[in-house]
């Protein structure tokens, strides 16, 4: 019995990270546009850790295998270490905007939210693609 190759699906694809950067930047400009630039100082620091955190969430998912049947588990330090530290580097530097603007943490918060926006919309294409080419789960 032979096993078909199942083609790999990476996600994110680099579409997704090129949709939540323009997201972040057509706010931003629109932002500097209405003179809030502060504002638009604060969602594009949001967007720019949101959009790295995410690379680096990919990064780290994608790292994760499957041992082979039988294999003792064991837990790799450098792993461990480079996902603290990456996760501590994002948490100062979003401590450190949120104290330089505190009055425009709202638009950090939209600024973060760029990734969450582009994951909606990313999934909204994959959604009217299937169902464009008849292989959508509502089929």
């Amino acid at each position: 019995m032979t096993r078909e190759a199942v083609p790999a699906i990476s996600w994110p694809n680099p579409g997704f990270f090129r949709l939540a950067t323009i997201l972040g930047l057509l706010g931003a400009s629109a932002l500097a546009a209405l003179g809030r630039f502060q504002a638009a100082l604060a969602l594009t620091l949001g967007a720019a850790m949101a959009i790295v955190s995410a690379l680096w969430l990919s990064d780290l998912v994608g790292r994760f295998k499957a041992p082979a049947p039988g294999a003792p588990a064991r837990f790799d330090w450098k792993f461990g270490l480079k996902a603290v530290l990456r996760y501590a580097f994002v948490g100062l530097v979003l401590w450190g905007t949120v104290r330089a603007l505190p009055a425009d943490v709202r638009w950090v918060v939209v600024g973060l939210s760029t990734v969450v926006a582009a994951v909606v919309i990313d999934g909204l294409r994959e959604l009217l693609t299937g169902r464009r080419s008849g292989t959508g789960a509502s089929q």
